[in-house]
């Protein structure tokens, strides 16, 4: 119970994603009565860039901050020079990735403000979740070390030396470790959900339940998509709740069919029970009209000849009595013999 709960939250606090720019947010909420200038916005613009919870909102973080970076009269597509960078660090963070970043580095150093570590970690975490969100939109329950390395702008594969030899496996397990450190950190802020697999070298979230990655910012250009997406999905869910209706009206028929069957299974055996209670009151009848009559016939004996019993049984008394008068004589006889010394005996030895 305790793990479905802890997926249950895992779960919600994907799809809860903007709760830790809110604060920021509500910074320049009064922002244009509150004083704040160009670079207290740039300094507030790094924290969000370095926050280690932070993974979208940065597009709604840029429209809030037009009323004080933009001069009056400007548009917003057209920022002014000093903001230039600031507006394009927050693009880059809401819908781009290292491999962009470093791109631009080469051509315009100016073109992004500059990043430090945190800022250059969140950033690679961001291309990473990006390249796992398009694998899922693909219907894909595992990515590549190799896709992932591609967004990051590094090679998993082994550098070539000038000779056209292979390098050792020392850089290709470096760039491993690279990538895996990047997935682990997503995983301990709970930014993503799955396996990391080293024989395979691929991060697999076959088995998760749904959203497995945190939400990014959507580009412009996505939205009609992402439209086109949700219709879909709303038509899915249509059909599934049709299906579902169906479904439990063919249980609920399937039961009530059942019900009935017991009631008559019931209604047969409370008959089969009255019929067997009759014909045995019947027979129990005639039963005991045999009882009565086999009873005179006891009765009888005992009356008449029964008193031949009983008078056998009083002969048994009678010559139980006549061993009673035998036993009698013979004690009678020992207890004369015990009374011998008291008579005189003639010369043959004979009492007198």
């Amino acid at each position: 119970m305790s793990t479905a709960n802890g997926e249950t939250e895992n779960a919600t606090r994907l799809l809860d994603s903007d709760v830790f720019m809110r604060p920021f947010l509500d910074i320049l909420k009064d922002s244009s009565s509150s004083g704040m200038n160009l670079s207290t916005v740039r300094s507030l613009a790094l924290k969000i860039f370095a926050h280690p919870q932070l993974f979208c909102g940065f597009d709604e973080f840029k429209s809030r901050c037009l009323p004080i970076l933009l001069p009056q009269g400007e548009e917003s597509s057209n920022p002014s020079s000093p903001s230039r960078s600031l507006f394009n660090t927050l693009d880059l963070f809401s819908f781009g990735n290292s491999k962009l970043y470093t791109k631009y580095q080469q051509t315009d150093k100016e073109y992004y403000l500059p990043l430090n570590e945190p800022a250059l970690a969140k950033l690679s975490q961001l291309s990473v979740l990006t390249c796992i969100q398009q694998a899922c939109f693909n219907g894909e329950t595992s990515i590549s070390y190799d896709s992932l390395a591609e967004a990051l702008e590094s090679s998993s594969l082994p550098a070539m030396q000038e000779d056209g030899s292979s390098s050792s496996s020392t850089t290709l397990m470096a760039n491993i470790r690279d990538i895996e450190d990047v997935l682990i950190r997503c995983l301990y802020v709970n930014a993503l959900k799955g396996k990391l697999c080293q024989k395979t070298r691929s991060f697999s979230w076959r088995g998760e339940l749904l959203p497995v990655v945190l939400a990014r910012d959507v580009s412009p250009g996505h939205i009609s998509d992402l439209l086109s997406a949700l219709e879909g999905l709303g038509q899915r869910l249509d059909e599934s709740g049709k299906d579902v209706a169906n479904a439990q009206e063919q249980v609920t028929q399937g039961l009530e069919k059942t019900a009935e069957y017991w009631i008559s299974v019931q209604s047969q055996k409370k008959i089969s029970l009255d019929e067997i209670h009759t014909k045995g009151t019947g027979s129990g009848g005639a039963s005991s009209g045999g009882g009565e009559s086999s009873s005179r016939f006891f009765g009888g004996g005992r009356q008449g000849p029964g008193t031949i019993l009983g008078q056998g049984s009083t002969g048994s008394g009678a010559s139980g009595s006549g061993s009673q008068g035998i036993n009698s004589r013979r004690s009678s006889k020992r207890s004369r013999g015990g009374m011998a010394g008291n008579f005189p005996a003639d010369a043959a030895g004979f009492r007198m």
